[in-house]
């Protein structure tokens, strides 16, 4: 929403960001976490979701689509900037943030590859890199494997329904529709 130079720039980088496929900055992306000391730690496995380029281009999105009227009136009302995005701006957006974030974690839930990268102890292992585990080289206990994979969608299954009309009218909401 800010004016700025290389606004259009930035966003064109954004836009780039989500054409290449995540294995592209796999690597980058794990110096990243190792330099902070993170590995074998959940923040590991989430940071890198919280942080992503959908995420941003739906917020931006949703910032823009609100009238700049709202923002006048407030700087008439004598609101500083930050008053403005706290107490208008945020409020107004909060569906598109609810569609962030559930969004983030049902990706971050059924992620595969990251979390069997970070963590290398079965403790710290989320449930589908624990599944995974479960194959073995000569056999595998299909059953058990089914079985969890069952008890590992529930969560998400009950997320999800339980806030739908949420991510619904969030993305709706953003510009995003379908």
């Amino acid at each position: 929403r800010m004016a700025f130079k290389g606004r259009g720039l930035l966003f064109g980088l954004l836009l780039a960001i989500l054409m290449i496929p995540g294995q592209a900055y796999l690597i980058p992306q794990y110096q990243i976490v190792k330099s902070l000391n993170l590995l074998e730690t959940p923040w590991a496995i989430v940071l890198p979701g919280i942080f992503s380029a959908f995420g941003t281009f739906l917020m931006r999105q949703a910032f823009i689509s609100l009238p700049r009227e709202l923002e006048e009136a407030a700087r008439l009302d004598g609101c500083n900037p930050w008053q403005i995005f706290s107490r208008i701006m945020l409020p107004l957006v909060q569906p598109s943030l609810f569609a962030v974030a559930i969004t983030t974690v049902l990706w971050s839930w059924n992620d595969l590859l990251w979390p069997l990268i970070v963590t290398t102890r079965e403790v710290n292992m989320p449930l589908s890199v624990g599944i995974a585990t479960l194959a073995g080289q000569y056999s595998s206990d299909w059953a058990t494997m089914m079985a969890a994979s069952v008890m590992a969608m529930a969560p998400i299954f009950i997320l999800f329904f339980s806030m739908q009309k949420r991510v619904i009218e969030g993305l709706a909401t953003s510009g995003l529709k379908g």
